[in-house]
C-alpha cells in the first residue's frame, strides 16, 4: 500500500514533522505493508522510505553542517561518532577518529581512532585502525595500515605503510617504513628507511639505517649508519654501526663494526669481527672475530683477474720509523720449501674429513703453511707474518711477505757475483801478465840459445885453426 498526499496534505505533514512544539510530542507516520513513504515535488522524489526493506533513499544532495563542536556537523554510527570535519581543512572518517579540541589543520584520516589525541599536529594523512591514534603534535605524517605510527607523539616527516609499521615510534622523525612490522619498535630513531616485512623491526634509537628485504637489520637496536639489502641481511646486528651488506643473508650474524659484504651469504660467519670486506658468494674471513681483512670469493675461486698485475700498497717513508737493512736473505730463503701438490680441501667433504675422492687432478705449486711457520719460528722471524694463524684449523700462507727476503737474497747473490767477477778479472790480468812473461822468457831462451850456439861455433873455429898451425 502506498500513501500519496496532496500538496496541502504534504505541507501539513511537513509542518507536523519539523514544527517545534511547545510541549513534548511524538509524531508517528505508519507506512502500510509494502508501502513507500516519499517526499517529492510534482515529478521528482527527494526522499523515500521503503516499508519492506527499511531502506532510506536520499535522491538529491545530502548536506551536513561543518563541525564546530561536539554537537554540530557530526555523523554517528550507533552511539559512536563516525565522520566529521572539525578544524580547518580537516577530514575525519572512522569511529572516534579525531577530536573537538585540536588546533591542527589539513589532516585527512580514515579508520577507527585515527588521530584521536591530536592537538597541534597538522598535514597528517592516516588510514587504518588506530593509525596515528596517539599523535599529539607530530606533523607531515603519512600512516597507512593497522596501528601504523600508532604511538607517535611528536615525531614528524614519518611515512609508514603496512601492518603495525613504526608502531611504537614516539619522537623519531624522517623515517620511512614499508612492510608489516617494519621499524616496529622504533621510538626516537630518525632518518631510517625500512622496506620489507620485519625490516629494522627492533630498532629503537638507531639512526640513518637503510634496510631492504625481509627481516634485514631485524634485530638492530641502536646501531647507526648501517645499510642492508637482501633477505635477512644483517639479520642479528644489534648495536653496531657503519656496516654494509648486499645479498641473501649477507653479514647475517654480524655484531662488529665497519664491515662490508657483497654476495650470497657473504660475511655470514662474521660475529664480532671488524673492518672486514667480503666479496662474492660465501666469502668469509679467516675467523668470525677477525679484523682488518679483505676476502675475495669462496674456496672454489681459481683465479683473480684484473687489467693490471699488481696491487699498490702504502709505503711512504714519512709513515715509517726504525728503517734498517733487512738481515734475512739467501740463508733464510734456502730453508723455505717450494712444493707441488693437489688440492683436496676438507670443506668439500661431509664432516670436513677428506678421503681423496674429491682431490683435484691438476697439481699446483706453492708453499705449506706449517713449513713456512716452522722456518720463520726457527729464524726468530715470526714478525714476517708468512702464516695467518687466526684460525688454527685453517692456516693460510702470505706468500707476498717473502718478496723483501727474495730481493735481499738476489742482492746478496749479486754482491757475491760481483766479488767473483772482480776475482776473475784479477786472475785474468795475472794470467795475461804471466802470458807476457812467458813470451819474454821464450825470447830470452832464444837469445841465450843463439848466443850459446855462436860461442860454440867460434870456439870450434879457433880450435881448428890452432891445430893447423902446429
Amino acid at each position: 500500500m502506498k500513501i500519496k498526499l496532496h500538496n496541502t496534505g504534504k505541507l501539513i505533514l511537513l509542518l507536523l514533522m519539523f514544527a517545534t512544539p511547545v510541549f513534548s510530542q511524538s509524531i508517528i507516520n505508519t507506512v502500510g505493508t509494502d508501502g513507500v513513504f516519499a517526499i517529492k515535488d510534482a515529478t521528482n522524489n527527494f526522499l523515500t522510505v521503503s516499508q519492506t526493506t527499511g531502506l532510506v533513499n536520499i535522491l538529491r544532495t545530502f548536506r551536513l553542517e561543518n563541525t564546530f563542536n561536539s554537537t554540530t556537523g557530526i555523523m554517528f554510527k550507533g552511539a559512536d561518532r563516525f565522520m566529521h570535519n572539525y578544524g580547518a581543512n580537516n577530514m575525519f572518517m572512522g569511529i572516534s577518529s579525531g577530536n573537538f579540541t585540536m588546533t591542527g589543520t589539513d589532516n585527512t584520516v580514515t579508520g577507527m581512532n585515527t588521530l584521536r589525541n591530536n592537538t597541534t599536529g597538522y598535514q597528517n594523512t592516516a588510514m587504518g585502525l588506530n593509525a596515528l591514534s596517539d599523535n599529539v603534535s607530530g606533523s607531515y605524517m603519512t600512516a597507512f595500515g593497522y596501528k601504523s605510527l600508532s604511538s607517535n607523539y611528536n615525531g614528524f616527516y614519518n611515512t609508514a605503510l603496512g601492518y603495525q609499521t613504526l608502531f611504537t615510534n614516539y619522537g623519531g622523525s624522517y623515517n620511512t617504513a614499508v612492510g608489516s612490522w617494519s621499524l616496529y619498535n622504533n621510538t626516537n630513531g630518525h632518518s631510517n628507511t625500512a622496506l620489507g616485512m620485519n625490516t629494522l623491526s627492533q630498532n629503537t634509537t638507531g639512526i640513518q639505517n637503510t634496510a631492504v628485504g625481509y627481516s634485514s637489520l631485524y634485530a638492530n637496536f641502536n646501531g647507526n649508519n648501517n645499510t642492508a639489502m637482501g633477505f635477512e641481511s644483517l639479520r642479528f646486528t644489534t648495536t653496531t654501526s657503519q656496516n654494509t651488506a648486499v645479498g641473501y643473508r649477507s653479514l647475517y650474524n654480524n655484531q662488529g663494526n665497519y664491515n662490508t659484504a657483497l654476495g650470497h651469504n657473504a660475511g655470514s660467519t662474521i660475529t664480532t669481527g671488524a673492518n672486514l670486506t667480503c666479496i662474492g658468494i660465501d666469502a668469509a674471513p679467516s675467523t668470525a672475530t677477525a679484523i682488518d681483512q679483505v676476502t675475495l670469493g669462496n674456496g672454489f675461486v681459481q683465479s683473480l683477474r684484473c687489467n693490471v698485475q699488481t696491487i699498490s700498497s702504502l709505503s711512504d717513508m714519512r709513515d715509517k720509523k726504525n728503517i734498517t737493512d733487512l738481515t734475512l736473505g739467501l740463508d733464510f730463503l734456502m730453508k723455505v720449501k717450494p712444493r707441488q701438490f693437489n688440492w683436496d680441501k676438507r670443506e668439500w667433504y661431509e664432516g670436513n674429513k677428506s678421503d681423496g675422492s674429491k682431490m683435484k687432478e691438476t697439481p699446483t705449486a706453492g708453499f705449506i703453511s706449517q713449513e713456512l711457520d716452522e722456518v720463520q719460528t726457527n729464524e726468530n722471524a715470526d714478525w714476517l707474518n708468512l702464516v695467518l694463524k687466526d684460525n688454527p684449523e685453517k692456516l693460510e700462507a702470505t706468500y707476498g711477505n717473502l718478496l723483501p727476503v727474495i730481493v735481499k737474497a738476489i742482492q746478496e747473490l749479486k754482491t757475491e757475483n760481483d766479488k767473483l767477477k772482480m776475482t776473475n778479472e784479477s786472475l785474468a790480468s795475472e794470467v795475461e801478465s804471466l802470458k807476457e812473461m812467458n813470451e819474454k822468457i821464450i825470447k830470452l831462451e832464444k837469445m841465450v840459445n843463439e848466443i850459446t850456439s855462436g860461442k860454440q861455433t867460434s870456439l870450434k873455429s879457433k880450435t881448428t885453426n890452432l891445430s893447423n898451425s902446429k
